[in-house]
């Protein structure tokens, strides 16, 4: 089953340390979860004024998840992965 969750999420990491928690959360409280790294593909690539680089962290997820019905669901060692990319063009 599917739960949409139809608000912003709030990330907090470290982008300088991608290896250290990476945590996520609704600001309406319907989530909280946090991803443990233990690997970092990373990419960079430079060219002139151009360039990309990009953290794409694989791990596990464990936190708690709020239905659209109300069921509180706690989850752990989950994997997954979260990245983040940034680009200049």
């Amino acid at each position: 089953m599917l739960h949409k969750i139809g608000t912003e999420l709030r990330w907090e990491y470290c982008w300088d340390e991608p290896m250290h928690l990476w945590r996520v959360e609704d600001l309406g409280g319907r989530l909280r979860i946090e991803l443990q790294p233990r690997f970092d593909k990373h990419s960079k690539i430079e060219a002139g004024i151009m360039g990309t680089e990009t953290h794409q962290v694989f791990g596990r997820w464990s936190g708690t998840l709020v239905t659209d019905g109300g069921e509180s669901i706690e989850f752990s060692a989950m994997q997954g992965f979260a990245e983040e990319s940034r680009s200049r063009w």
